[in-house]
């Protein structure tokens, strides 16, 4: 930090001093406990919006994907029926492969409303950042707008993951981990995508790594509690009826999840930027 205040630790500045942080920004943080802090407070200020947002989008893309999952489970189960009957024999897929590429379909589907929500999300996010009002249709207005550059950049990522994923386990983290901001910096730079996504994670790895770790922790945590709760659930219930009663119970449990991810995934793309180039929230301050 210099005199003045600011976190850039490079030349004079070149441009007014709003577009340099300060200890007070509400994005930009000088550590991790800032970050925390900012994080936390903003979920605080968006939560009510977020959480409309992401359960408004998680009506339809339950609706597409819960009837074709429950089919599946069914032909899973009777395919393995059928294995255990005639063990050694290829069964009858004839049945099972349709319902297969119908689920797919119906996911990929959910993933574009998911992305669309996302886009909307981070949008709130900087609203409140800004100071300005934390209105859904201003966010949704903004976000769609940038819903098909998140949704390019997300396809165009799945086939990184999925080379990663072929490599080895390290690998697949370090994607995981380097474009984990990618949906904030879709949503907020014009024509900036994965490369501009490894170059923030790169700026500075211990703030990357530190941010990136604790976001990956709560929501692996809390998917893995959910996940065992949901089955148990599934399992008392039974049949038709546990499955919807667990995937029910696994939407709620990543609406609550979406708002503290969100606030943070922001800061923590703010933190990284500040310390790429000069960068405050005033940057993401529409002109007037």
């Amino acid at each position: 930090m210099d005199g003045n205040g600011h976190y850039w630790p490079g030349q004079p500045p070149a441009l007014p001093p709003a577009y340099y942080p300060t200890p007070a920004d509400p994005l930009v943080s000088p550590d991790y406990e800032g970050w925390w802090q900012r994080g936390i407070a903003l979920a605080r200020q968006t939560w009510r919006q977020v959480l409309t947002v992401h359960a408004i989008t998680a009506i339809p893309t339950t609706a597409l994907t819960l009837p074709a999952g429950l089919r599946l489970a069914e032909e899973s189960d009777a395919m393995t029926a059928a294995i255990e009957a005639s063990p050694g024999r290829m069964p009858d897929l004839s049945g099972y492969l349709p319902v297969v590429l119908q689920f797919g379909a119906l996911s990929i589907v959910a993933s574009l409303i998911s992305a669309i929500a996302v886009a909307v999300s981070i949008q709130l996010v900087v609203l409140a950042a800004t100071g300005r009002p934390i209105s859904i249709a201003v966010a949704f207005r903004a976000g769609i707008r940038r819903a098909p550059a998140v949704i390019g950049w997300g396809a165009l990522a799945a086939f990184v993951y999925l080379g990663a994923a072929l490599a080895c386990v390290l690998p697949i983290v370090y994607v995981a981990a380097a474009l984990i901001t990618l949906p904030v910096v879709a949503t907020l730079e014009r024509g900036a995508g994965i490369g501009r996504s490894f170059a923030l994670f790169h700026a500075d790895l211990g703030t990357s790594v530190s941010r990136i770790a604790t976001m990956l922790a709560l929501t692996l945590g809390s998917l893995l509690v959910s996940g065992l709760i949901g089955g148990a659930m599934e399992a008392t219930v039974g049949g038709a009826a546990g499955v919807i009663v667990s995937t029910l119970f696994t939407s709620v449990t990543g609406l609550v999840i979406g708002i503290f991810t969100t606030p943070l995934l922001v800061a923590t793309y703010a933190d990284m930027r500040a310390r790429r180039e000069p960068f405050s929230t005033a940057y993401l301050v529409p002109p007037a």
